[in-house]
C-alpha cells in the first residue's frame, strides 16, 4: 500500500470516529444540534479529502 493510501485510510478511520461522535451527540437526551452539525460538516470535508487522496491519483 502506498504511503498516500495509508494516510488517506487513517483519515477515513478518524472520520468514522467523528461520525460516531455525531451519532452519540444526536442520541443524547438534549442534543446540541450545533455540535451535531459541526461534526457532520467535518465528516463531509474529511470524506472529500479522503476521496481526493485515495481515488484521484489512479
Amino acid at each position: 500500500m502506498k504511503y498516500t493510501d495509508q494516510m488517506a485510510t487513517k483519515l477515513l478511520a478518524q472520520t468514522s470516529k467523528a461520525l460516531g461522535d455525531a451519532i452519540n451527540e444526536a442520541l443524547c437526551a438534549s442534543p446540541d444540534k450545533r455540535v451535531v452539525l459541526a461534526l457532520i460538516n467535518q465528516v463531509r470535508d474529511d470524506l472529500r479529502e479522503f476521496e481526493d487522496a485515495y481515488f484521484d491519483d489512479e
